[in-house]
């Protein structure tokens, strides 16, 4: 593992051990992996929500795919990134019940969750930071 890689592991680590708790999800082991490069499809993250196991893998985009503006859009700074993915794992409880989970595979309502968890993370990040949104 380069350096780089492993700074970026280890910054993502500190961010998962401060919200896991805010965000009770302490009963679930996460693991954390660098996405490999011609995996990433874009993302910042990803995460494969399994509830029935106590172990849940997030996979965060490869530091030499970031971008300049994944630097300088707060929006996908690399906390907002672990924020979000935990968000699908605290909704999850919710979204497996009744017709959600049909429901969820439509294009619209799919991209309004991740709109909203992108909105709740970047809402939790500033008030940690004490940053205000202009």
């Amino acid at each position: 593992m380069t350096e780089l890689e492993d700074k970026e592991l280890q910054q993502a680590k500190e961010y998962l051990s401060y919200w896991q708790p805010q965000l009770r999800l302490d009963h679930i082991d996460f693991e954390l992996v660098l996405m490999i490069p011609e995996e990433n499809k874009n993302q910042l993250a990803n995460c494969k929500v399994n509830l029935s196991r106590h172990r849940q893998k997030i996979a965060l985009r490869h530091p030499s795919q970031r971008s300049e503006i994944d630097r300088s859009d707060f929006r996908r700074d690399l906390e907002v990134s672990v924020v979000h993915e935990l968000l699908h794992i605290v909704n999850s409880v919710w979204m497996d019940k009744g017709g959600i989970p049909k429901a969820m595979e439509n294009e619209v309502l799919a991209e309004l969750e991740n709109n909203a968890n992108d909105t709740i993370a970047e809402a939790l990040v500033r008030a940690r930071r004490g940053i205000t949104r202009e």
